[in-house]
């Protein structure tokens, strides 16, 4: 069980990181987005009326792809002084409330995430802009962004409800 579990939990760390390096390309892809729009518009004089819109579906894809990676990192905001004032023990079952009521409220995020890109796919939804591009595009990279960071907590959990059995695993394989 511990093999199987810690394969799941490298494919997962893995697409996380993946992941993480989309989203710093899409980044860039925003950058030059930006670039070549403020060229057209001050220099040319053209504006062009799909640039915000794409930077903004842009900016979201990253943010959400990225979500899970900075979690993998332990990067999201938390408490650090607590860190330095509780004893490990106490911070280990902190920490594992934390992902646990984390995980609770990004799958209830997650479903509702899921459901609006089923409706924007069903439905044909597309933006009120002049360029009118379909909705499900940035939903399907907020629900993939926020599974991902589901499975993340769910590794996380894992390891730590798993670690003593490691511990004990590998004193007795040690001897």
């Amino acid at each position: 069980m511990l093999k199987a579990w810690s394969w799941f939990g490298a494919v997962v760390q893995r697409l996380n990181v993946f992941l993480g390096y989309v989203a710093a390309l899409l980044i860039v892809v925003s950058t030059l987005a930006i670039s070549y729009e403020v060229v057209w518009r001050y220099v040319f004089r053209h504006p062009h009326d799909w640039s915000l819109e794409l930077n903004i579906f842009i900016l979201v894809a990253a943010t959400f792809l990225a979500a899970a990676h900075t979690q993998m990192k332990r990067g999201h905001v938390g408490i650090e002084v607590l860190d330095g004032l509780l004893s490990p023990r106490v911070n280990r079952w902190r920490r594992l409330f934390s992902d646990i009521l984390s995980l609770a409220f990004c799958a209830f995020i997650n479903v509702y995430i899921w459901k609006y890109f089923y409706q924007a796919w069903e439905g044909g939804w597309v933006t009120f802009s002049t360029w009118a591009p379909k909705e499900w595009i940035p939903y399907s990279f907020m629900g993939v962004g926020m599974t991902m960071l589901c499975l993340q907590f769910v590794v996380q959990i894992g390891d730590d409800l798993l670690r003593p059995l490691r511990k004990f695993e590998h004193d007795v394989v040690g001897e």
